[in-house]
């Protein structure tokens, strides 16, 4: 099995709990993440273990689900979603710290490629795909930290 694993570290302006605020709350990702439509937690209320992020992305003609499992739901510290399709699965795992007077947020991710034909496309364009896959998660991590800092 091939594993892409990316770790990313960010400061906000805001307390832990306003950046777990910004990560949990669905409802609200697409006030900064483009493409983004409607978001919602299953089943309805509190994001925990066990629950699933369901997500609309896309353009709006054609939008693409999103499923994230709920691994881990420690608030307002740790989080870690799950998601896989035929070809891959994916965890990522956020660590909210305090720092100084704002948070740390480190982002781990890893993607496990489990089909054969992805893992050929990997051998070829690798490198490529995983600089795509980081830029991805550091934009959409920057975005969440700029809901954080609003919500302070």
């Amino acid at each position: 099995m091939f594993s892409y694993p990316i770790t990313a570290t960010f400061h906000a302006d805001a307390t832990p709990q306003a950046v777990w605020d910004a990560i949990t709350g669905v409802e609200r990702w697409h006030e900064v993440l483009p493409g983004v439509g409607e978001a919602r937690i299953d089943p309805p209320g509190r994001l925990e273990a066990g629950a699933t992020i369901r997500a609309l992305t896309g353009p709006q003609d054609s939008p693409v689900n999103l499923f994230y499992r709920v691994a881990l739901a420690e608030p307002p510290h740790r989080l870690t979603l799950e998601s896989d399709t035929e070809s891959w699965r994916g965890r990522t795992e956020y660590t909210i710290e305090p720092d100084g007077s704002g948070t740390k947020v480190t982002v781990h991710s890893t993607m496990e490629v489990t089909g054969a034909l992805l893992r050929i496309q990997m051998l070829a364009v690798g490198k490529t795909m995983n600089k795509q896959r980081e830029d991805a998660l550091r934009e959409r991590t920057r975005l969440l930290l700029t809901l954080a800092e609003r919500l302070v």
